[in-house]
């Protein structure tokens, strides 16, 4: 190791010419200049890598009745423990091939010692709660010691597996202090290697596309991984696990079979009544697979699928943890929550209140989906919570964003929120003080079920409440989040802690989110917060946990952020030829379109079954071409009844619809006559436009084919006329008549039968 020391710098600690609290000390960097780490070698072997401090601010601080100097380095904070002397440590994720450990060593270090100082211990972390003042803490042993503490300038110290990708995290120490000589080592240039020791049992195994692309963002060496995990994969896994109760079964079907349809694999577990936490874990990690599954979602109250408690800290995060016993998640987890009338609330406002809303509805017509509210409780304004929203807003996007900011000492108020969302406001992000059943945003007033209550709005966009205890759905009240989730207006989903969380991690998880989504094109909630969450547990060690542990998704964890920046999103249709399917072996061709222009690049989905609920023999996915048209081949069960399809494509309503199959036309060689079976089925459901109905009837004969409403009124009559036996098709294109659920009746000398179809209009 080679130590470089640059010219000492003596100070006593009065002689500081502060610039407020602080003054700038430069290391050859400009005021507020960031550090920076930086990889300078990396191989299966080894990876080296470099962190700069351009310089640091030093000032004072009170606490305990005591002047303390404090050490501010922008973009990084303390990772040490309650009572330590309080330095800023550098977290920086790496990945390392399975079966090695991490040998740290330092190749170079040069530092500057500054004499004189006494720096102040870490105090118990600033909470996002009202609270009486935390006791002055001070590791008195510590503090006696002729040493330098940290004890070393780098270490290695959480292992840990994300997806198929071995992980650890360097923690580098550029501050080093010595309380009993008043010492401060400041590390200028950090140089550290670390050594993959062992023998390699692989560089990593195949990972989900989420699950590279974050790890992309966070393993400073993740170019050593990246064939490995990209690596082809035939896994026949779920995409999707739904873990559910018997009685929330009905509810839940609907958004099951929408994922199904729009090409996410589902699985389906469910519960007689209740289950353990460790159920509920075996129930996903049964199905998990690391190249394939990437949400979970939780259905069902506390009682009867509770929430784990880790540490003392109740969430849903551990069950996102599923390989080995780190923190890096591998899965995202959402939770709807309620009975089964509350769950259908929250399945309908996903479906219709978000990913099929029709944004020509007069409520949100010239309203884009990357328009935002950041309310902000009015606490240190202009600092703190105020501060974070206008960081937040400050920040560079890859989409075009559009912040509406809602501040009380700027005259922001509840009015002022709920006109926002009846507006139809891409998403809503509040930052402050909560509690069980309040954002306590301002004094006096506070944002509360009443408020929830009194929205008008029709598009319901996702809420990231950065606030204490509004997540507390374990107790008997209702807490604010269940009062988002059960109204019929409000949000699609919301964000909530189920305790006290911490201040500054919430600042950078909140911004983590923004980034995530608007940013790095990360747009799926879950695996934004899984993201986000990451980043505060690499940043800020173990308050960074304790936050990541306590939110909780209440929503849809695959749920899709539109990022519209010019326009509004527009819906996805979705057409089958031929348009009555037959058992057997076959080509299946399904032709998507928006506003009647076919779509290219949309996924495309196939199935006969969903795991769990029904037989299912094959699951097929397939990109549309120019012409907007997706071909499968597959044998359809003589079994089946119906084909799930569908279509999703980003920045787009995706469609989900179901395909009838009738039993195939057969030849009575003995009697040299063709059978046919009664039966009526629609091409395109939902139907925005023009579709296809197809209809078949066993004899020849007259036969009608008639539309009804709910009421039972006939609305149209598309076929009143003598037809031959077989297969016969009519185009539809409802007229006249408003968005809804219709039936669509057959009616021949051979019998009645009936389809229901979705209009959109």
């Amino acid at each position: 190791m080679r130590i470089t020391f640059l010219l000492a710098m003596v100070f006593a600690a009065a002689s500081f010419a502060l610039q407020g609290d602080f003054d700038w000390q430069s290391l050859g960097g400009q005021p507020g200049e960031e550090c920076s780490v930086n990889l300078v070698e990396s191989d299966a072997s080894h990876v080296i890598v470099e962190i700069t401090v351009p310089g640091f601010w030093l000032g004072k601080t009170v606490a305990g009745g005591t002047a303390w100097d404090s050490i501010n380095l922008p973009g990084v904070y303390s990772q040490t423990e309650i009572g330590l002397p309080e330095v800023p440590n550098v977290g920086q994720m790496f990945a390392i091939p399975f079966g090695t450990s991490a040998v740290v060593t330092i190749e170079n270090v040069e530092y500057t010692t500054f004499s004189g100082i006494n720096l102040v211990p870490v105090q118990t972390p600033e909470i996002d709660m009202p609270h009486n003042p935390f006791a002055f803490r001070q590791n008195d042993v510590a503090y006696g010691t002729n040493s330098f503490l940290p004890a070393s300038w780098a270490e290695a110290v959480s292992p840990g597996t994300w997806g198929g990708i071995s992980t650890d995290k360097l923690l580098a120490n550029p501050f080093r202090f010595n309380p009993a000589t008043g010492e401060l080592m400041v590390a200028r240039t950090l140089r550290v290697r670390i050594d993959f020791s062992g023998s390699v049992d692989a560089i990593a195994y195949s990972s989900t596309e989420t699950v590279r692309n974050s790890a992309e963002r966070m393993l400073i060496n993740y170019n050593m991984v990246d064939a490995a995990a990209s690596s082809p994969t035939d896994a026949a896994a779920a995409e999707y696990v739904f873990v559910t109760v018997d009685a929330n079964l009905t509810a839940i079907m609907p958004l099951v079979e929408f994922y199904q349809g729009i090409g996410y694999e589902v699985a389906v577990e469910s519960f007689a009544s209740s289950a353990s936490t460790g159920a509920i874990k075996a129930a996903i990690a049964d199905h998990y697979d690391t190249s394939m599954t990437r949400f979970a979602m939780i259905a069902g109250d506390y009682n009867a699928l509770p929430s784990y408690s880790d540490g003392g800290i109740i969430g849903d995060f551990w069950y996102a943890c599923l390989v080995g016993t780190d923190l890096t998640p591998e899965v995202a987890v959402g939770r709807l929550t309620g009975n089964s009338a509350q769950i259908t609330t929250q399945v309908n406002k996903i479906i219709d209140g978000y990913y099929r809303y029709s944004f020509d509805d007069s409520n949100t017509t010239g309203i884009i989906p990357s328009t935002t509210v950041l309310a902000a409780h009015q606490e240190q304004y202009p600092g703190k919570y105020t501060q974070c929203c206008n960081e937040i807003a400050a920040a560079s996007y890859a989409t075009n964003m559009n912040f509406w900011k809602i501040y009380p000492p700027e005259g922001g108020t509840n009015a002022m929120v709920e006109s926002w969302f009846n507006s139809g406001v891409g998403s809503v992000g509040y930052r402050g003080h909560g509690d069980d059943a309040i954002w306590a945003w301002s004094a006096p007033g506070t944002w509360s079920k009443t408020n929830i209550q009194s929205l008008t709005n029709t598009f319901l966009p996702p809420v990231w409440g950065i606030a204490c205890n509004c997540g507390k759905y374990q107790n008997s009240s209702e807490c604010l989040a269940e009062s988002y989730a059960w109204d019929n207006n409000g949000a699609s989903g919301n964000l909530a802690a189920t305790q006290p969380s911490y201040t500054i991690p919430n600042h950078d998880y909140m911004k983590q989110i923004y980034l995530g989504l608007y940013d790095s094109g990360n747009y799926n909630v879950g695996e934004t917060l899984n993201d986000a969450a990451v980043w505060i547990i690499a940043n800020h060690g173990s308050i960074g946990i304790s936050n990541a542990k306590m939110y909780i998704w209440f929503g849809d964890p695959a749920m899709e952020i539109f990022t519209n920046d010019t326009a509004n999103p527009t819906n996805l249709d979705i057409a089958c030829n031929p348009g009555m399917v037959n058992p057997g072996s076959q080509t299946i061709t399904m032709t998507v379109t928006s506003g009647g222009s076919p779509i290219s690049g949309a996924t495309v989905a196939l199935s006969d079954g969903i795991d769990g609920e029904s037989t299912i023999t094959f699951f097929e996915t397939a990109t549309t071409n120019g012409s907007g048209q997706a071909s499968f081949s597959v044998n359809v069960p003589a079994s089946s009844t119906h084909l799930y399809t569908g279509a999703r494509l980003h920045n787009y309503g995706p469609v989900a619809a179901q395909i009838d199959v009738y039993p195939t036309a057969t030849d009575n060689s003995s009697e040299g006559i063709e059978t046919f079976t009664l039966g009526v089925a629609i091409s395109s459901n939902p139907i925005h436009g023009t579709a296809a109905l197809n209809f078949s009837t066993p004899a020849a004969g007259h036969a009608t084919v008639q539309v009804f409403d709910l009421s039972g009124r006939t609305v149209d009559t598309l076929v009143n006329e003598e037809v031959a036996a077989g297969n016969h098709s009519v185009s539809w294109t409802p007229e006249n008549i408003s968005s809804g659920v219709y039936f669509v009746r057959l009616t021949t000398a051979a019998g009645t039968v009936s389809t229901q179809a979705m209009v959109l209009r």
